[in-house]
């Protein structure tokens, strides 16, 4: 059961209580830290995307397209709609002979609020490659031209594209493929319904591949780089994956994903940490995630004093009078359980 995690004040006095599932584990399946219940079952959504991702890179998609690191990052992106986004994916389908007709995302405006005001002031609509999931729907028409599939179709679960994202999944999380639960994304493609700890060892694995094929060690090494190098292309301004990495110079892999899902790896200990907000409501994940790695002694002094803002959140109302604050409250448990006991 989910445990209190932050308190949201008004004043000095408590307004509101948000609870959370943490669960911290390492790439031997370890469940290190955690909070609540580490098994907590959950859609993944968009922090799935560097595993959706994975087969495009071992489809050899890297060497025939030319892709960079920047490219690998905004086929892991949810972003946010911001020029060097939309240039980024764009770019990326014309070489590989598609256009924004071919994506099955669908349209919605930048979640960027300069960039929407923007397209706004210039008479301009939003067109299919604002939308956060772009990228990743490019990376997917990508495997499908390595496949020599169809690209029509290729959300659909029962296209190829889908079941060698549905093998990475599996490979990735210890999780049979017949047991993998899905739902419909956002997006339109496949979401995956897993526990917590599942997803912390896929993060960890992407950090720490080792016992894994050497084809898998390489390609989830030059995902986890491109992630870590450029945080911006895979989310965008103001985003938590940014601010970490601008406080920490780079030293994690952070993906976010709706319903205040979050998860990340930590290079140098080897972990994953996943974190599920029990309410969905994203404006606590910052100060979780931020409280978890201090809690872990993972940041450092320096790294949390630069962090101070998103880490005790300061709340405003609209004249911009300080009114409150969001407050973590809780400490990890700590132990050695093997993930699934």
């Amino acid at each position: 059961m989910a445990e209190k995690a932050v308190e949201i004040l008004r004043g000095k006095m408590v307004e509101s209580r948000a609870f959370a599932d943490v669960a911290v584990v390492d790439s031997l399946g370890h469940i290190r830290f955690w909070l609540g219940n580490p098994e907590r079952p959950t859609f993944w959504r968009s922090s799935a995307k560097p595993f959706q991702a994975l087969p495009v890179i071992l489809s050899g998609a890297m060497e025939r397209y030319h892709f960079s690191s920047e490219d690998v990052a905004i086929i892991c992106a949810s972003h946010g709609g911001e020029e060097a986004h939309v240039r980024q994916v764009s770019s990326l389908l014309e070489r590989i002979g598609a256009s924004g007709e071919d994506l099955a995302c669908g349209v919605h405006p930048p979640s960027d609020q300069a960039s929407w005001r923007s397209l706004l002031e210039t008479g301009q609509e939003p067109t299919i490659l604002h939308n956060n999931c772009s990228g990743k729907h490019t990376g997917m028409l990508t495997l499908a031209r390595m496949l020599d599939a169809p690209l029509a179709g290729y959300e659909k679960s029962d296209h190829p594209v889908q079941r060698k994202i549905r093998q990475a999944i599996s490979l990735m999380t210890d999780i049979p493929e017949m047991d993998l639960i899905t739902g419909i994304d956002g997006c339109s493609v496949p979401t995956f319904y897993l526990p917590l700890a599942r997803m912390a060892l896929a993060y960890a694995r992407l950090v720490d591949p080792r016992g894994l094929p050497e084809d898998i060690q390489a390609a989830t090494a030059v995902i986890a780089e491109a992630m870590r190098l450029h945080p911006y292309l895979v989310s965008g301004t103001g985003r938590l994956e940014v601010t970490l990495a601008e406080a920490t110079h780079h030293r994690f892999v952070a993906k976010g994903g709706a319903e205040a899902v979050f998860c990340l790896g930590i290079p140098e200990k080897g972990l994953g940490l996943a974190v599920k907000i029990d309410d969905g409501m994203s404006r606590t994940i910052p100060p979780v995630v931020i409280h978890a790695l201090e809690d872990m002694g993972i940041l450092s002094a320096q790294e949390l004093m630069a962090l101070s803002e998103v880490r005790v959140p300061i709340l405003r109302n609209h004249r911009g009078l300080e009114v409150g604050r969001i407050t973590p409250t809780f400490h990890l448990h700590r132990g050695k359980i093997l993930c699934g006991h």
